[in-house]
């Protein structure tokens, strides 16, 4: 009986041991496959995670392009589904002048610069002598020779470039829905101001989140954009209006209806072709960054077929000269338009320590917007080196030895009251007049870089869209040439002035420091990761 007892404890013992054993195998195996269920995650997050490259490769020696270029940004998240991109084909156009007229040659500025600030001047003679080069200079501009006749332009042409381009991240801006016929206001849905908090801000580290950026009010697609040029370019002029405060600017300009009833505004310079072109190619420049808050620009010229004689005369304009039409964008001409830089990054200024992630925490949905297209700004506006924004409003602080001005209504910005969209329109000094004042030390401007750079450094939080198209402007060894070849394939007027416009601003000035800001910009992207 005794035997038969113990028989059965051990029995007993050995299943009881049996059983732990498979338990504590089973367990452990739970525990590797989650060991390596995690690193295959840790895994996948660094293979798409965005890597800035070092900046000092390009501001070195002539800025020369990286030998590897890592750009996993945009793989993720950008569909070229079928219909995303179109082909553009250009054809002749009333505006488009057989022979460009000898007026539209170098530039004669009516503005100087003396100790740093804008003064006009009657006499054109001393721009003769600044923008006089040798003629060889449209032989040393490296444009594509297939612009010289016309073509279709393919999204293959600018290598990878199609995805910034011709496509947008399909969340990148919340749709203004049309009811009606009509675009519907641009609110904020209550249920996202709801679910937000400051830690959605932020992705990365330093890029706006998905979630911001699907809520920035909704520009125009490069498809609109470019089909609205095309557009503008076979239309001749039905009406005209003098420019008013509130209607296109300064008194030369004018208020245009076209035969279709677009309405563009017209900036007519008379023969200084700078501004002109600094409009132009600072509008190309905004599509190049994936920006959509410019208005667009299209380039004519006032010759018969698009201009009767009756609205020149009327307009005191002259024959065969370069004007600039530019896109009337609606709703922003009350005083609920004006805007004025926020708190946050006027504190910023005044510090000197940049809005980061973690400055945002308490921040509301509405607030965070806005910082998206303040950054925006900032970033556009030092590579351009416009001086008629906030630099302007930083000069009068300084001359006039008043700091509040800087707390002013902005010039030459606006907020549709419709959407809430910041408009950055004027952008004429862009890029060549710009640079001129900044980078001739005979004229006094160099206090300019100063005030874009300290713009530029009250953010460490950007557009990811943005940094991958300076990444990619960096790797050409001229990206001035990109934008130029770029702009050209847009604008059939651009391709016949451009190679003509004999003027030391783009063989030097631009074509040196277009790079150099591109270069600045991207060394303090890549400070503010660090």
């Amino acid at each position: 009986m005794v035997l038969k007892v113990r028989r059965r404890s051990w029995r007993i013992l050995i299943v009881t041991v049996s059983l732990m054993t498979v338990g504590f195998l089973c367990v452990l195996n739970l525990l590797v496959h989650e060991l390596n269920f995690s690193e295959k995650i840790v895994n996948r997050k660094s293979e798409n995670e965005f890597i800035l490259e070092d900046p000092q490769t390009y501001i070195a020696q002539g800025i020369r392009k990286p030998q590897s270029a890592i750009d996993k940004s945009d793989q993720d998240n950008v569909n070229l589904d079928q219909g995303s991109y179109r082909k553009y084909i250009f054809t002749s156009h009333n505006n488009i002048p057989n022979d460009i007229d000898p007026d539209i040659g170098p530039d004669e500025s009516d503005e100087e610069y003396t100790n740093g600030e804008l003064m006009e001047d009657d006499d054109d003679d001393n721009d003769d002598e600044k923008d006089n080069t040798d003629d060889e200079f449209h032989e040393n501009l490296k444009i594509s020779p297939q612009l010289k006749k016309q073509r279709i332009f393919e999204p293959h042409d600018f290598q990878n470039m199609s995805k910034l381009i011709f496509a947008k991240p399909p969340l990148r801006f919340q749709e203004v829905p049309i009811i009606n016929g009509k675009q519907m206001v641009g609110v904020i849905a209550e249920s996202d101001r709801r679910k937000f908090s400051g830690k959605l801000a932020v992705s990365e580290r330093i890029f706006w989140s998905a979630f911001v950026e699907k809520m920035v009010p909704k520009g125009f697609s490069d498809e609109e954009v470019f089909n609205y040029t095309i557009n503008i370019q076979s239309q001749s002029v039905d009406k005209v209006e003098l420019a008013s405060w509130n209607k296109c600017g300064r008194p030369k300009n004018a208020y245009i209806t076209l035969k279709n009833k677009n309405i563009v505004c017209a900036r007519y310079r008379d023969s200084h072709v700078r501004f002109i072109l600094g409009e132009v190619l600072s509008f190309y420049l905004s599509r190049l960054l994936g920006m959509d808050n410019v208005p667009a620009v299209v380039l004519s010229t006032t010759v018969a077929g698009q201009w009767s004689k009756r609205n020149l005369d009327r307009l005191n304009w002259k024959e065969n000269q370069l004007v600039a039409l530019i896109q009337w964008i609606p709703n922003m001409d009350t005083y609920s338009s004006y805007v004025k830089i926020p708190k946050r990054i006027l504190k910023a200024y005044q510090s000197g320590q940049p809005i980061r992630g973690v400055h945002l925490e308490n921040a509301t949905l509405q607030e965070v917007v806005e910082l998206q297209q303040w950054g925006s700004l900032f970033l556009f506006d030092y590579l351009t080196g416009n001086y008629d924004r906030v630099a302007s409003m930083q000069d009068a602080a300084y001359e006039q030895k008043k700091p509040s001005i800087i707390t002013e209504r902005i010039r030459n910005l606006f907020k549709s009251t419709k959407t809430n969209k910041f408009w950055l329109i004027d952008n004429e000094s862009g890029l060549l007049d710009a640079y001129d004042l900044m980078y001739h030390k005979e004229l006094g401007g160099s206090r300019f870089i100063n005030f874009h750079q300290q713009m530029l450094k009250t953010f460490c939080i950007f557009q990811k869209t943005t940094v991958t198209a300076i990444q990619r402007l960096l790797k050409e060894d001229e990206p001035h040439f990109y934008l130029y070849n770029y702009a050209m394939s847009h604008d059939p007027v651009l391709q016949k002035v451009l190679p003509n416009y004999k003027s030391n601003l783009i063989q030097k000035w631009f074509q040196m420091w277009f790079q150099r800001r591109l270069a600045e910009v991207y060394k303090w992207i890549n400070h503010c990761a660090s």
